[in-house]
């Protein structure tokens, strides 16, 4: 993910957190867990496996700091297979504790966390 979709994720989860109208496509909070995800959960991963895009995504508050993601992720085996697994996440801001952005994703049975500024960007576009 390039500097400008990681800051714009976090901008985007600044706004739900402050309780904002975010359309969670038109903001590509959806697409950027397939990044995320896709980095989040690589050493997991069979190879040739991608994902693209969530389905019915959903969110709720859980903290001031927190929210929780559901629906489903479009997972993808090279370009023969398409299937789709229960999605899972959750999102902390405490970037004001100097913290980061701490993220727990699940994709189907792969579970797995990391920091958004922090991850390793094997899949960086730049």
């Amino acid at each position: 993910m390039k500097l400008t979709a990681i800051n714009k994720f976090a901008g985007n989860i600044n706004k739900l957190l402050n309780e904002e109208t975010v359309d969670l496509y038109e903001s590509m909070i959806d697409s950027h867990f397939e990044y995320i995800a896709a980095e989040i959960l690589s050493s997991q991963l069979q190879n040739g496996i991608w994902f693209d895009g969530t389905g019915d995504l959903k969110f709720n508050l859980v903290k001031p700091s927190q929210i929780e993601f559901s629906g489903n992720m479009l997972v993808c085996l090279n370009q023969e297979k398409r299937w789709k697994e229960p999605f899972f996440a959750i999102v902390s801001d405490e970037r004001l504790q100097g913290n980061g952005m701490p993220i727990f994703v699940r994709v189907g049975e792969h579970a797995g966390e990391g920091d958004l500024f922090n991850i390793v960007w094997y899949y960086k576009n730049t």
